[in-house]
């Protein structure tokens, strides 16, 4: 792998969001030390920015240096509406400390967006009653976008 593929396979991982090192090195599949390496080479070059010890950011620059479109990071989230676009399409304005980014549901999308919930709070808030109703609704509602996420928490295997 060349020098110039090392540095777009971190800037694509980077644009997705900021990672820490051990997380660029499992998306990218570069060794540890390609990794230091290029991170440095990215930061000197203003591609890239170091916002805490070892967790880096792509910068404007360097998401102008790929070849296609990513997401708008909000960064962390500060304040959240939610705007009645319709009775059934609903947008989420996010405003993080970067920027404001919105995303718009409707009845199938806002499935999607329950189960990413429902994903990181069986991380965060496992004892939750909310991580408990949100399972309970993926469940109502057949629900199952990464595999087996809500039948997994139930015993169950079937997929659809």
């Amino acid at each position: 792998m060349t020098q110039d593929d090392a540095e777009t396979s971190i800037l694509q991982v980077l644009a997705h969001g900021r990672s820490n090192t051990h997380h660029i090195h499992q998306q990218s599949d570069l060794d540890d030390e390609t990794v230091l390496e290029t991170l440095a080479q990215l930061c000197a070059a203003g591609l890239v920015t170091e916002v805490d010890r070892g967790l880096y950011s792509i910068t404007p620059v360097g998401l102008d240096r790929l070849d296609h479109d990513y997401p708008s990071e909000a960064g962390f989230t500060e304040k959240t509406e939610v705007i009645h676009d319709t009775p059934t399409i609903k947008t989420i304005r996010l405003h993080g400390d970067r920027q404001i980014v919105e995303a718009q549901f409707d009845d199938n999308s806002v499935t999607m967006l329950a189960d990413a919930l429902h994903e990181i709070l069986s991380d965060t808030h496992a004892d939750a009653e909310v991580t408990e109703s949100l399972r309970e609704f993926l469940i109502e509602n057949s629900w199952l976008a990464s595999g087996m996420t809500v039948m997994a928490h139930t015993g169950s295997s079937n997929h659809k």
